[in-house]
């Protein structure tokens, strides 16, 4: 058995006490929480317009279009320019744009949209600069704890963000919310513009396009199979938790018999499933590669959500749904660690902007997919179907030598 040093002891301390990262940290969470706080906001003001559930979409849509038009071509931007100042001016552009919206209440449901589509835009630039950024300031032993946290606050953000939209709105009005979110991403800008990042060292290529840069990250994701078949597991990664968030109100409600609107203690289970995961991930990947704990994650995590379709017991249920998030964060920490490990530093911003663009995506086409899925063949099917996915991915990295060996 690998003796465990004092060092190994410490990551923790050496995450939590690196002041660069603890202030891009902040920065990630204040931005998250304005994102949160602003879609809600944003869907009570276009279902004031429109009275549709239709119109409700709308701010989807926002956000799924330039997840796929914008994202591949933010990592070029990423790679070439100071990737500090890009997170900062973005998050001021946020900040700005949201307060533009506050004219446009209760008049233009266009001109909302518009507005809408370059702050999601916007949000394409600040992911893979803040992907590409946590590399430069962990040491590469402490990368996997700092991914950790970086993906349950991800996930804390999106439950707390959502459900202060509804007390925000009814103490500051629609007008003083989007106020409220501008705010955060102000606060994000200013936590960001401390943090001690070097600027890129960029090579001038007079024959360099844009289309030949992106294509480089392309490229690179093509032949690294690693990094590809890593891509291919965030996205059903992100599908599976993206996917049970949705069905979580149905299942609490006609399967639980617990009532739809008590479905966050579900998400709540999940955040504790993350955290345990973090706390245990740690020590894990001292004796484990990363590759084999993601593949057996998949497997543990195709087998939870099976089990699911099978169980009505409200305990039993909360405990498979923790084992999902623990497993959630094996998985999705353990591949950005790989990520930043394998891509190197000069196009880390293209393959993160990559993966922001699939990331995204499995929260947009693969929901309605199996929401489909749910209204014709029923819920549990939908959630087994699901399941099967996922643990067939998990088989699938059991014949990919090379990854469970990284």
């Amino acid at each position: 058995m690998p003796v465990v040093t004092e060092a190994q002891k410490n990551r923790f301390l050496a995450v939590f006490s690196n002041l660069g990262f603890m202030l891009l940290w902040l920065g990630q969470l204040t931005s998250q929480l304005a994102d949160r706080i602003f879609v809600y906001v944003l869907m009570i003001i276009v279902y004031q317009l429109t009275k549709s559930n239709l119109g409700v979409s709308l701010p989807l849509l926002a956000f799924g279009i330039p997840s796929v038009l914008v994202a591949p071509w933010a990592g070029i931007f990423v790679d070439k320019l100071d990737r500090k100042w890009i997170m900062v001016i973005t998050d001021i552009l946020r900040g700005l744009l949201i307060l533009l919206i506050i004219p446009l209440i209760a008049k233009s449901v266009a001109a909302i949209f518009l507005v809408s589509l370059l702050i999601y835009s916007a949000a394409q630039f600040f992911a893979p600069a803040e992907s590409s950024s946590i590399p430069e300031l962990v040491d590469r032993k402490s990368l996997i704890v700092a991914n950790s946290l970086f993906m349950i606050t991800w996930m804390a953000s999106s439950v707390v963000g959502l459900g202060l939209g509804a007390p925000l709105l009814n103490l500051l009005a629609e007008k003083g919310t989007l106020v409220a979110s501008a705010v955060c991403y102000f606060v994000s800008a200013g936590s960001i513009l401390l943090v001690p990042l070097k600027p890129p060292v960029v090579k001038a290529n007079p024959k360099s396009h844009v289309l030949g840069d992106m294509g480089v990250g392309f490229e690179f994701i093509r032949r690294n199979q690693v990094v590809r078949y890593s891509l291919y597991k965030l996205f059903v990664s992100a599908t599976a938790i993206a996917t049970l968030s949705v069905l979580a109100i149905a299942y609490a409600n006609d399967i639980l018999r617990i009532g739809g609107k008590n479905f966050g203690y579900l998400i709540i289970a999940i955040g504790v499933g993350m955290l345990v995961g973090m706390w245990s991930l740690e020590k894990l990947s001292q004796y484990f590669k990363k590759g084999t704990i993601v593949v057996t994650s998949f497997l543990v995590s195709g087998a939870a959500l099976i089990a699911l379709a099978y169980v009505t017991d409200l305990w039993l249920a909360i405990s498979l749904i923790v084992l999902l998030g623990v497993s959630n964060i094996y998985i999705t920490s353990s591949i950005q660690t790989i990520l930043q490990h394998k891509i190197p530093r000069q196009i880390r911003g293209r393959v993160f902007g990559v993966q922001n663009m699939i990331i995204n995506s499995a929260f947009t086409l693969p929901v309605v997919f199996f929401g489909m899925i749910a209204d014709v063949f029923g819920l549990l099917f939908a959630i087994a179907a699901l399941g099967w996915l996922v643990f067939l991915m998990g088989v699938a990295g059991m014949f990919l030598p090379k990854f469970k060996t990284v």
